[in-house]
């Protein structure tokens, strides 16, 4: 099971972190881990208000909520922005060499460029899962952060921004909805004393009036346009951005049935015939929109899809044939590539013995197009995947991870 990281941009607001925490509760979904990007000012005041062994409200919260359970939050998991123009924030950094604020030109340079690395290594570990909460911290900050999602974000990872109720949007004394209502207080700006906030009629405004908003944000993914970009440190964020804008057209998938070619970009892979035809299956499957975005089991492969794919190719090479009569599945291995259709042609075969090998088959062949693809430096993305590669006692799921309007035959 993947590790659930919501990953924070805050500054002089730490009740983001706590309503976000709130808000994915409230909607079933669960965190694992809390890390947050900031500056020295916001990593202060997020410690002072949250993680405060007796008045903290991070600990708070996981009082009040226990169904929330053992959400990992401590000072370690701040990536406090520094002086670098380049690399990782790290708990090593000298004091004096991190940002207390962004201020200018220079300041968000740096930002920029440290936002993009973080996310680009968490996003190397493939047992995690991001939510990206952009509600806090300058309002560069969370600009970046939602362009480095975009950059390097993958299929699970979300995003996310909270709003809460006009009457307590800032309100320091306000963190989260608790379990009993709870009144909430402002400070007198001329005496500096607590007054109790009030509603309209003039009554208590209490936590129970407080409304919290969280609001999925759909997003581009751009991971797939260029592996260079998910291999090297980000140095420079405008020339990351300026690389992902030249190559995003230029890197569409492009599957040449004629020739069995597949081609990403100026790159070009040849596949033997059976590789060839379980990429361009796959592909198939995934413009159509089978299974779950296009990801099946073999069995749950559909002749017809099967046949339909088998027409495309042997039309473009002449003579638009059934599975049948494809050249291609006249070899007794080929037939290995449908249920349905192995079945057919070995009929004193059992049904565990045909779908053990057909699974086996599958296997071997993704195998094959996963290495031959990395081994011409191009991105996994484009690889036949399976969802539970990592996960044991379960059944694989293959397709193709990147987005249908991306995919053309030719």
């Amino acid at each position: 099971m993947k590790r659930n990281i919501l990953l924070c941009v805050a500054g002089a607001t730490p009740q983001i972190i706590t309503e976000t925490l709130w808000a994915l509760m409230k909607k079933g979904e669960r965190v694992d881990e809390v890390r947050v990007i900031t500056t020295t000012t916001g990593r202060d005041k997020c410690i002072k208000l949250l993680l405060d062994e007796t008045e903290g409200k991070f600990y708070r919260f996981l009082r009040d909520f226990p169904e929330a359970g053992d959400i990992k939050f401590d000072e370690r998991k701040f990536y406090v922005l520094n002086n670098k123009a380049t690399g990782m924030p790290s708990e090593f950094d000298w004091e004096e060499d991190r940002l207390r604020d962004i201020l200018d030109d220079t300041d968000n340079g740096k930002a920029a460029n440290q936002i993009c690395e973080i996310v680009r290594q968490i996003t190397e570990n493939e047992d995690v899962r991001i939510h990206a909460s952009v509600a806090g911290g300058r309002k560069t900050m969370s600009l970046y952060l939602m362009t480095a999602m975009q950059l390097f974000g993958r299929k699970d990872d979300k995003m996310s921004h909270v709003l809460v109720s006009p009457e307590v949007e800032s309100n320091p004394f306000f963190f989260y909805k608790t379990p009993k209502p709870e009144n909430i207080f402002v400070k007198d700006f001329q005496s500096g004393e607590l007054k109790p906030l009030k509603k309209a009629d003039g009554n208590q405004y209490t936590t129970d009036d407080a409304e919290i908003y969280s609001a999925n944000i759909p997003f581009i993914r751009l991971r797939g346009i260029g592996s260079a970009m998910l291999d090297k440190s980000v140095e420079n964020y405008a020339e990351i951005v300026r690389q992902a804008q030249e190559n995003l057209e230029s890197l569409s998938l492009r599957i040449n049935l004629k020739n069995s070619l597949v081609k990403i970009g100026r790159k070009t892979v040849r596949l033997e015939p059976q590789q060839f035809f379980v990429y361009a299956l796959f592909a198939f499957l995934r413009l159509k929109n089978r299974g779950k975005e296009g990801f099946l089991q073999p069995e749950e492969i559909d002749l017809n899809d099967f046949d339909a794919v088998c027409r495309l190719i042997s039309k473009v090479r002449g003579e638009e044939l059934g599975y049948r009569n494809f050249d291609l599945l006249r070899s007794d291995s080929s037939q290995k590539l449908n249920v349905a259709f192995y079945r057919q042609m070995n009929p004193k075969r059992g049904n565990d013995y045909v779908l053990a090998t057909v699974k086996l088959t599958y296997q071997t062949l993704v195998s094959d197009i996963r290495r031959i693809i990395r081994n011409a430096k191009i991105s996994d993305d484009y690889a036949v995947a399976n969802l539970n590669f990592r996960r044991k006692n379960v059944e694989a799921v293959y397709g193709l991870k990147i987005e249908p309007n991306r995919i053309k035959f030719e």
